[in-house]
Order: structure tokens, then C-alpha cells, then sequence
């Protein structure tokens, strides 16, 4: 925002001063460097979301084993108590959406899961789980 405003402002000085003529008008070196850092800024915030990819969707899966808590088919969410995460988190109680609705078919309270994690944004989501067969 801050560089938006210099931005303007340098042509705003102009306006005012009446050198502002479409015609004729020249950009000065700090209007360049203004809008060539303010269009570097802008690409670098928004080209992920122009080209679909949102914050962590790195593509990376996270494995875990734990059992679950709550189903919740309608909101696709799950509860699960869960160990550590090699590489993300340590072993807790946390709810996460699941990518469809499928994933959480003939799942139940007390199932025993292997499941995997991907990252979606800002938070992680179950692309795969699977009940462990009772021993």
C-alpha cells in the first residue's frame, strides 16, 4: 500500500504543479523506480493466487497414525488424536477437513487410522486414511 501511495503521489505532485499533460508527459527516474518497484511488490504477493496456488500447497505429505474422536460426513471434518508427525507437529487432538466426502465413509468414533496430510493454504488436510485392521 505504502508504495501504491508514493506511487500516486508522484503523479499527484504533478497534477497540482500542472506539468501533468498526457501528451507530453515524461516519467522521471523516480516514477520508474516507483512503478517498477511497486509492480515487482504486486507480482510477487498475488502471482501464486493468478496461478492457483495458495500458501504451503507445496505438494508434500505428511504421514500420521492416531485414532478418531468425531466424524463429521456433512462439514467433511474429522477429529483425530493422533502422534507425532515426523516433520510437522507433535501428537495431539486436532480437527482437519477432509479433500472429499469419500475419505470418510465407514469411519467411526475409536477407529484405529493411518492417515496422510497435505498442506492447503494455511492448514493441513486428510487426502488419505485408512482404518488399520484389528490385530
Amino acid at each position: 500500500m505504502a508504495l501504491v501511495y508514493s506511487f500516486l503521489t508522484a503523479f499527484w505532485k504533478k497534477y497540482r504543479s500542472g506539468t501533468l499533460h498526457p501528451k507530453n508527459y515524461e516519467f522521471g527516474k523516480e516514477e520508474i523506480v516507483l512503478l517498477a518497484t511497486t509492480l515487482l511488490v504486486f507480482l510477487a504477493i498475488f502471482l501464486p493466487y493468478l496461478r492457483g496456488v495458495a500458501p504451503g500447497d507445496s505438494g508434500r505429505g505428511y504421514e500420521g497414525r492416531g485414532s478418531i474422536l468425531q466424524v463429521d460426513q456433512d462439514e467433511k471434518r474429522i477429529t483425530l488424536n493422533h502422534g507425532e508427525i515426523k516433520d510437522l507437529m507433535p501428537a495431539m487432538t486436532m480437527d482437519y477437513d477432509a479433500e472429499s466426502p469419500e475419505l470418510l465413509r465407514g469411519l467411526k468414533a475409536g477407529d484405529v487410522v493411518r492417515f496422510r496430510l497435505s498442506p492447503r493454504g494455511f492448514d493441513f488436510v486428510v487426502v488419505e486414511i485408512q482404518k488399520e485392521k484389528k490385530r
